[in-house]
């Protein structure tokens, strides 16, 4: 049984509703699955990649391979839409006055 089956069947099958309903249903179980499916072993907080933010984003802007020098950041923002929409501010901010 793979891990999309699990949780339908942990959360039971779905409700007959109407079929936008069921498509924004079905696409959150979808992001829910592939966020899942690329869970780390350990993994940073929103809060500790707002810490790390400003050395990720200069690193990035010298032209600094950050997937490398600082993983679990990339990680960070590859999966969360919230520190991604960050620190593309602060990459535009830091380009700018460069």
């Amino acid at each position: 049984m793979n891990l999309y089956q699990y949780i339908k069947r942990l959360f039971g099958a779905p409700r007959r509703e109407a079929p936008a309903v069921q498509n924004e249903a079905s696409e959150k179980m979808q992001k829910m699955m592939t966020m899942l499916a690329h869970t780390e072993e350990r993994e940073l907080t929103c809060d500790e990649v707002y810490a790390l933010l400003d050395e990720f984003v200069e690193l990035a802007a010298r032209g600094e391979d950050v997937s490398k020098l600082m993983p679990l950041v990339k990680h960070h923002l590859d999966m969360c839409p919230d520190c991604r929409e960050e620190y593309k501010v602060l990459e535009t901010i830091v380009l700018n006055t460069a």
